[in-house]
């Protein structure tokens, strides 16, 4: 029996250096994919469904090429400084939030010790372990503040290992909504009129397609599925906004 505990704890140990220490590569890998799987995703949709909208919402409303591009060019350009000012914003927020629940944690290990070692074992003991091994992994865990502190960050507080970077969450979301609002502007610079306005429709078509494809990889979702649901989802704000593009040019 002795054997069996000595091993178990061995393996606990091994776990929660390899998972839930600052250094755990694998879980500071996975969360920081994450981050960066949504920036992504959210620039190039919002790029795309945006600007293909106002390039419609223009075209409907006139048919000089020059102004189309202007406009499509001019919500590119606004909309990429936007999102990357949004997301540095938001994720500074988030940063400093999680720095100072860092800090909390680290007073109440210090000032608040035997409060947060009953936290600790309440944390081990609806993982599945009891008895003494509770009180070896307690003991072992506690023993190593920074480690103790990741731990009850991600268990306790349900917050990311390491905290969000502004700066990098800002320039993937500018450089993705940047590469995806300029498709529907393209063909408005080889082509005008309708043939323009078709061909920045299936350009961004195709383009919403590969991105719900690609984010249904990252889920094990069906590639076809969340591909259709991007494209449709996008064709209603077209719509609307060339409807509302068209009767405003009409009606001045």
């Amino acid at each position: 029996m002795t054997t069996l505990i000595h091993t178990a704890l061995t393996g606990i140990r091994r776990i929660v250096s390899l998972n839930l220490s600052p250094h755990a590569h694998g879980e500071h890998h996975h969360r920081t994919g994450g981050a960066s799987i949504r920036e992504v995703v959210f620039g190039a949709n919002d790029g795309l469904v945006s600007n293909t909208a106002l390039v419609a919402a223009v075209a409907g409303g006139t048919s000089d090429v020059s102004i189309i591009i202007l406009g499509g060019v001019a919500g590119a350009v606004a909309g990429t400084i936007s999102m990357a000012l949004g997301a540095y914003v938001s994720t500074k927020s988030q940063r400093e939030h999680h720095e100072s629940e860092e800090a909390r944690e680290f007073w109440e290990i210090e000032h608040m010790r035997e409060h947060e070692l009953a936290e600790t074992r309440r944390i081990f003991r609806l993982k599945g372990i009891t008895g003494p091994l509770l009180d070896e992994v307690v003991d072992a865990v506690s023993r190593d503040h920074d480690q103790w502190v990741q731990i009850m960050m991600t268990e306790e507080l349900g917050l990311p290992s390491k905290p969000p970077k502004p700066y990098l969450a800002a320039g993937i979301m500018g450089v993705s909504f940047a590469f995806a609002a300029i498709v529907p502007v393209l063909p408005f610079f080889v082509a005008e009129g309708p043939a323009a306005l078709a061909a920045a429709f299936v350009m961004s078509g195709f383009a919403l397609f590969g991105v719900g494809a690609w984010r249904a990889t990252l889920i094990q979702g069906n590639m076809l599925r969340k591909g259709a649901e991007m494209v449709l989802l996008a064709g209603i704000a077209v719509a609307a906004a060339y409807g509302i593009g068209t009767a405003v040019g009409t009606a001045v």
